[in-house]
């Protein structure tokens, strides 16, 4: 049974960084959710889509959103006093492991990252985090990673911060005492994060991003083939579950079709 969208008035709406926006909402009732969750989140008149929740608490969320298209546009034009809706929470979520974690981030997917990366913290897990974007001034919630972080590294394509390359060129050398790594961002990276951490044996939880229509395991749009929707059985997998899968080689597009 699908669940209702509820309303949610905007608190703010802030830049964070080159194309990329905070929202921060206000729900009517209370959404219980964990790291890795996602919501659908819609703005009357313009579109409903998929948003992972960034943080916050189960009244007031905080989303970080990467301004691509129309509907992103849309939300980088909202105003405090709108009016939007959410439903969820949707998805599959992190579980949280220690002694010693390690958090990859590539560009907006630090999104699930930063709320992952509060709750570990505040378990008392050691936390390492790794935050990778094209140049410095795209560094998405870099200060907000960094607060939760024991230890926080920067890469940067054009070595503008931090270490020039991509966070998979330092990962290697984080794993000797990791018990779990977190992995969020483009799939390319994501499929080298698993790639690293099954050959070094370290247990490794991916969130995808990948086109979800419905949300709710209805409409196919997110398939991973072997029988996996993004939606219903993600967007949290672990590594071990994406073998044998599309992770990593085909995308779909809107219609769900291969691309």
């Amino acid at each position: 049974m699908g669940m209702m969208p509820i309303p949610a008035e905007v608190l703010d709406v802030g830049e964070e960084c080159r194309d990329t926006v905070i929202l921060e909402l206000k729900t009517g009732e209370p959404l219980s959710w964990k790291p890795g969750q996602f919501l659908m989140l819609g703005i009357p008149g313009v579109d409903e889509k998929p948003m992972a929740f960034s943080g916050g608490d189960d009244r007031r969320l905080i989303l970080t959103v990467e301004v691509v298209g129309p509907f992103t546009e849309a939300c980088s034009g909202l105003e405090p006093g709108d009016i939007v809706t959410v439903r969820g929470p949707y998805g599959r979520h992190f579980e949280i492991r220690g002694p010693r974690a390690v958090i990859v981030a590539g560009g907006t997917g630090v999104a699930p990252l930063v709320p992952l990366a509060e709750e570990l913290s505040k378990r008392g897990i050691h936390v390492t985090s790794i935050l990778g974007g094209p140049d410095a001034g795209r560094l998405p919630r870099k200060d907000d990673l960094k607060a939760f972080s024991d230890e926080f590294l920067v890469t940067t394509e054009d070595g503008s911060e931090g270490t020039k390359g991509f966070p998979t060129d330092i990962l290697p050398d984080l794993l000797e005492e990791a018990d779990i790594v977190y992995a969020c961002g483009p799939e390319a990276m994501l499929e080298s994060v698993v790639e690293i951490c099954t050959r070094e044996g370290v247990p490794c939880q991916v969130s995808l991003t990948r086109y979800v229509k419905c949300g709710e395991g209805v409409c196919g749009s997110c398939a991973l083939g072997d029988g996996l929707l993004v939606c219903r059985d993600g967007p949290v997998f672990w590594a071990e579950e994406l073998i044998g899968t599309e992770f990593g080689d085909v995308r779909r597009d809107a219609t769900g079709a291969p691309e």
